[in-house]
């Protein structure tokens, strides 16, 4: 069996969680640390960093290799999550992604961020043997808000082709009920239905596990006792079973420095200004996220609905 023995942590969500904080920020919070925010991805609103990770992971990998699941996370997951790849296929190809670069590292601990993992985070801990994972959960509606209004996120844009098939869609799964409706499907339709597909994906497979821990986006960000919250996910995250201890150091005014790609104000306004056919749409494909982690419980929602 193909093991890698660093100490690891995986943050995973639907992405818009904060991903990109964790990946930059955690480094130089946590002892004997190296954090990442989604290795080996291309970016292709960021070309100046091309380069630095062409000389990282080699030239295939970030040109080629991005349309291939034994090269890319993106395309693994969603090759793995709609059945066109096996589990032991995808289990090998997690272990050839990672194996050189995370032994490469010098610290003792190996954090990855990655919203890119949600296909095969249920696989991780057969190849990592010391590892715990993160999951971040956010309010569809303010998701939704933030995955339409950013100018990076390029799910179901102009640029992700169908024909190399890296995201999810309806039509990957036959017996799925809007495969029939998804060319018709609005984009607001399809990113209300793929935040509910990722998510049934995980909840499917990691609940239960003593090494998976679920938090919300707002607890850890938006609440008066954020910095509580912040401490317990990092307690969670950094207890292994053996003697190694992480020490670890977060203030509050670090949980201000957001690191996230730019948006474009107002062509998807707050939730109060949605149409009630909007609330129906999220209800319909979000509603049973909504009422496992408390949101939506605003009487001016409900109206909505």
């Amino acid at each position: 069996m193909n093991e890698i023995k660093k100490d690891a942590v995986f943050i995973c969500s639907t992405g818009r969680t904060g991903t990109q904080f964790f990946g930059k920020m955690l480094s130089s919070k946590i002892e004997d640390c190296y954090s990442i925010h989604e290795p080996g991805a291309l970016w292709l609103s960021r070309p100046y960093e091309w380069g630095k990770k062409r000389k990282r992971f080699g030239f295939f990998k970030m040109s080629i290799g991005q349309f291939m699941p034994k090269h890319s996370m993106f395309k693994l997951s969603a090759d793995r999550a709609t059945g066109r790849i096996g589990d032991e296929k995808a289990r090998r190809y997690v272990y050839y992604q990672r194996k050189e670069f995370v032994e490469s590292i010098d610290e003792s601990l190996y954090v990855e961020s990655n919203a890119h993992l949600f296909g095969v985070l249920d696989l991780i801990d057969e190849i990592f043997t010391n590892c715990n994972f993160i999951y971040i959960v956010r309010d569809p509606r303010t998701w939704l808000r933030s995955a339409l209004n950013t100018k990076e996120y390029v799910l179901y844009s102009l640029i992700d082709w169908r024909v190399f098939k890296a995201s999810l869609r309806a039509i990957d799964y036959p017996d799925d009920p809007y495969y029939n409706r998804w060319k018709q499907m609005s984009k607001f339709e399809r990113f209300a239905w793929y935040y509910n597909k990722v998510n049934s994906f995980v909840f499917d497979k990691m609940p239960g596990r003593k090494n998976f821990r679920v938090f919300k986006y707002e607890e850890l960000f938006k609440s008066s006792t954020r910095e509580k919250n912040f401490r317990e996910m990092l307690d969670f995250a950094i207890t292994f079973n053996h003697d190694k201890q992480y020490d670890f150091r977060i203030k509050e005014q670090t949980l201000d420095k957001k690191v996230h790609s730019g948006s474009k104000k107002g062509q998807l306004p707050h939730w109060r200004d949605w149409s009630n056919e909007m609330a129906g749409i999220v209800e319909e494909h979000c509603g049973q996220w909504m009422e496992k982690f408390g949101y939506g419980q605003e009487e001016e929602w409900q109206r909505k609905l």
